[in-house]
């Protein structure tokens, strides 16, 4: 064993799985493979001391500060001190020092006040998409430049082909949202996206709100336009307005644990148990300065982060879920890439997208939350009385990879404009044709036509079997069925058998 693996087998307490351990392969160079990263015999640590792992995890492997904090928590000061004198410039050397420090609480005693040398960055901005400079330590002469703050910052790894599809959904949207042919449509198109992103969004949570839940739900999407920075107080608005049992609205961040329970008796049906109470401070505080700051991670890839990062955490009781997909507007129109319609940002409804795809949505939250589940002891009292016990860390919760979330939630980005906003434009622009020529012909109440065109075009183009009968055609002479038919097929451009 060697890098991460090798600490693992030395810290004592489980962490989360590596989706990319090092392994000696007899290759020339290492090597990146989608399950292992393979290591020449040569480049692997030559002894077995955790500080030669630890900067041998530093140079080859993807930032894992959990296990990182943990190992340092067993390498001596005096072990850091020797390597330091030896290269006082030493990059990887300096890195290590600098989370030893984050680990054990306390300063390293240099014989000077800095190791000197041009700063480092903790993240290599040609590997990882990297935040504004959080930390700048003159000490050891290191940035931290994470995407969040050193007490939450999730990981991600540059990925061209992932970043140009979020490029390409925005620039689409942009270009239909300033198309002059959908000028008179805006309006309507994003009044059903605001709508449909509200309704699937309780549909995912396998609920139909009330229409005084929608109204609610509706007011806090209205809201993304304020652009309001993240706050507990804000954070605890959104929850009173989504949650559809009022008795269930807080008043801050919870204070107690909570846990998401499906199936199963006892503790065999805890499916996810999000971080102790007592972690929550440290947790969110961090979590809303990285959501809240102004830097060039991809808009889709922060949205991602913010939206999965807040559900992981849990920070309330209830309506955490509804939350964590509002949250994925929030991010974009806070980083201002959604064009303007009328005073109000232009949203990709994601969670239709979503619930088109909930097995994958179910399957990105899983990547996380099943192998976070195995960190907990659970106890089944009795009935709802659980007792918990975290085998691991708290910093699990905080900085996590965050790749597959991203790749979901930029795919959904790129459905929800063509399956769903686009479709909607296109549905719209072949109803008015359908209405106006319909109107013209036959003399029919507004609600009549409105039925006809949607039987008709729902059924490819023909009146369906079974609304042939249905009252309003009672007004219909014999044959004008087909003329309406003729026209709503041309209206829409359909092809029909």
């Amino acid at each position: 064993m060697i890098g991460y693996e090798f600490l693992l087998s030395k810290i004592g307490i489980p962490m989360m799985p590596l989706q990319q351990p090092a392994r000696i392969k007899p290759v020339t160079r290492v090597e990146s493979m989608p399950d292992l990263l393979a290591i020449p015999r040569q480049v692997a640590p030559d002894d077995d001391s955790i500080l030669s792992h630890v900067l041998f995890a530093l140079r080859y492997e993807t930032i894992q500060i959990p296990i990182l904090e943990q190992a340092l928590r067993l390498v001596p000061a005096a072990g850091l001190l020797a390597g330091l004198a030896r290269q006082p410039k030493g990059g990887y050397l300096r890195r290590a020092a600098y989370f030893w420090e984050k680990a054990n609480h306390q300063a390293l005693p240099l014989p000077q006040e800095t190791t000197g040398g041009n700063y480092l960055e903790i993240f290599d901005p040609a590997v990882y998409y990297t935040g504004q400079i959080w930390e700048r330590n003159q000490k050891y002469r290191v940035i931290f430049n994470g995407i969040g703050p050193y007490e939450y910052c999730p990981v991600v790894k540059r990925d061209e082909e992932l970043e140009q599809a979020g490029i390409q959904t925005l620039e689409r949207l942009r270009e239909w949202a300033g198309d002059p042919k959908n000028a008179e449509l805006l309006d309507r198109v994003m009044s059903w996206a605001y709508l449909s992103e509200t309704r699937d969004s309780y549909a995912i949570e396998n609920e139909v709100p009330s229409p005084d839940k929608e109204q609610s739900f509706l007011q806090a999407m209205t809201r993304l336009r304020d652009k309001t920075p993240l706050t507990e107080d804000y954070l605890t608005e959104l929850q009173n307005l989504v949650i559809s049992n009022p008795m269930k609205a807080e008043v801050q961040f919870r204070t107690s644990q909570n846990w998401l329970q499906r199936g199963g008796r006892g503790a065999a049906g805890i499916r996810y148990v999000p971080p102790d109470p007592d972690s929550m401070v440290m947790l969110m505080d961090g979590f809303m300065r990285m959501a809240n700051a102004q830097d060039e991670v991809p808009p889709f890839i922060k949205a991602a982060l913010v939206s999965f990062g807040f559900v992981f955490i849990h920070p309330f009781m209830d309506g955490n879920g509804r939350i964590s997909r509002l949250l994925a507007h929030h991010t974009l129109n806070f980083k201002g890439v959604l064009p303007d319609v009328n005073g109000s940002p232009a949203i990709l409804p994601l969670s239709v997208a979503m619930k088109k795809n909930e097995k994958d949505y179910l399957s990105t939250l899983e990547s996380f939350s099943l192998p976070a589940r195995k960190l907990w002891n659970v106890m089944h009292i009795s009935d709802s009385d659980f007792v918990f016990d975290f085998k691991s860390t708290p910093l699990i919760y905080a900085h996590w990879s965050g790749q597959q979330a991203a790749k979901y939630v930029t795919a959904c980005a790129d459905a929800a404009l063509a399956q769903t906003v686009i479709d909607e434009a296109l549905y719209l622009h072949g109803y008015d044709r359908a209405f106006a020529q319909i109107d013209k012909n036959y003399d029919l109440p507004d609600k009549t036509i409105n039925l006809l065109i949607q039987w008709i075009h729902t059924n490819n183009g023909q009146m369906p079997e079974r609304r042939k009968n249905a009252k309003e055609l009672v007004l219909l002479k014999p044959g004008q069925v087909d003329g309406i038919e003729a026209i709503v097929v041309t209206a829409f451009g359909m092809k029909t058998n």
